[in-house]
């Protein structure tokens, strides 16, 4: 039962003040004491530890082989909160740069942070420890488009933050990460929940940047379900957020983002105008792995508008781009969409090859066997003359779907 003003009821009825006054716990003078000086110790070593290892993991990673970078989990230097916070930087400055330099950073964390000892730190510490780890970890994995792994770290971030009501904000993070996922797994309804919840979450603390990444998970999901319009305007609303906030990456992306909408829209002056932004602002950053992603959008638009050989320069461009930063999946999307223009062009030879490059760079990487497959009888089509344009599409589509990349 309800009642409108609870404080005068409590006064009326016996039963109920009973029942309340069971359920609170007794004001203890020392308790709280006790509690007020073991906070004012931890926040003053965590403080320590940052004053004495301002640069340590920096040092280490530049001293260390990367393919050693491992097994640094048991360098004591690194086993603290202090270590833990710059690898976390590391992976977020790394992941458009350099993103299986940021994979391998996050695994290191990851690592240390579930292995610290129960005592090393409070609970509620330890946790946001975990969290943000596997929350690093599953940004970068997402990253790459190892979707299925990537869900899993961001399940295990969840499982770490679970016991703690108070790291709320913690958790609408990691859930973020989780929806971007879903989203990009066609699982739009569950995505849709998660995102809306993580923005009133973000809009209700006062988080505009996080707010932003949230609309925008959001607005790509809508995107990815073909509703363009929709998606549009919100990226505009957005984009006021992101300028007002002088986020500049935000601005990036989310011109980036207008570019594709106003492409399906079929309006490619605006599409042009929003890749150019976004190219610049990514240049700026130095987001290297972002910058071939907004060229072969450009491409794929230079294309739609019949401008064929500065579109596919374009997409040649973006290919190496992505190649060079170890990007091979979308490095192979790339190329089938430059061969799906070859063949509309009649050039089977050269689209012939191309497949062929595709098929040895996804099995040199391990990339799905059944990509793999699907690019092997692409290439013996076009070598029988029985490919169009439609085929090499239909192959696009079923490369990308199986979670190979996450280019459009």
């Amino acid at each position: 039962m309800t009642h409108s003003d609870d404080v005068e009821h409590l006064a009326e009825c016996s039963a109920c003040r009973q029942r309340f006054a069971a359920n609170v716990v007794p004001f203890d003078p020392a308790a709280r004491r006790g509690r007020e000086r073991e906070f004012t110790s931890v926040a003053g070593r965590l403080e320590r530890e940052r004053d004495e290892s301002s640069d340590v993991v920096a040092r280490y990673l530049r001293d260390t082989p990367t393919d050693e970078w491992s097994r640094l989990a048991e360098m004591p230097d690194l086993r603290n909160n202090a270590a833990l916070e710059q690898m976390s930087e590391e992976v977020r400055r790394r992941l458009h740069r350099n993103p299986r330099e940021a994979l391998a950073i996050a695994n290191l964390s990851a690592s240390i942070a579930e292995s610290l000892a129960p005592s090393q730190y409070p609970s509620v510490v330890l946790a946001q420890l975990r969290g943000t780890a596997w929350k690093d970890r599953s940004s970068t994995l997402r990253y790459l488009a190892r979707y299925d792994e990537a869900l899993e770290a961001a399940e295990r971030g969840e499982e770490a933050l679970a016991p703690f009501a108070s790291l709320e904000h913690d958790r609408a993070v990691i859930r973020m990460v989780k929806g971007m996922i879903l989203a990009q797994q066609e699982q739009f309804e569950d995505a849709h929940q998660i995102l809306s919840e993580c923005r009133r979450v973000f809009r209700e603390l006062g988080e505009t940047k996080r707010y932003i990444q949230a609309g925008m998970a959001e607005a790509n999901m809508l995107y990815r379900e073909g509703r363009y319009n929709d998606s549009s305007e919100l990226l505009q609303d957005l984009l006021h957020d992101a300028i007002s906030a002088d986020d500049l990456e935000a601005q990036a992306r989310i011109h980036n983002n207008l570019g594709h909408s106003a492409s399906q829209l079929g309006d490619f002056a605006s599409a042009n105008i929003h890749f150019s932004e976004a190219v610049a602002k990514f240049t700026d950053l130095g987001f290297v792995a972002e910058v071939p992603r907004t060229a072969f959008g450009a491409g794929v638009l230079l294309i739609g508008k019949g401008q064929i050989t500065a579109g596919l320069a374009r997409l040649r461009e973006a290919r190496q781009e992505f190649t060079a930063a170890g990007m091979v999946d979308e490095a192979g999307l790339c190329a089938l969409r430059i061969v799906e223009t070859l063949i509309e062009r009649g050039e089977d030879t050269a689209a012939r090859q191309l497949t062929q490059d595709v098929i040895d760079e996804f099995t040199a990487a391990g990339l799905d066997a059944r990509a793999i497959t699907a690019i092997s009888r692409l290439r013996d089509a076009i070598e029988v003359d029985d490919a169009t344009a439609e085929t090499v599409r239909t192959v696009h589509a079923f490369v990308r779907d199986i979670g190979t990349s996450t280019a459009t």
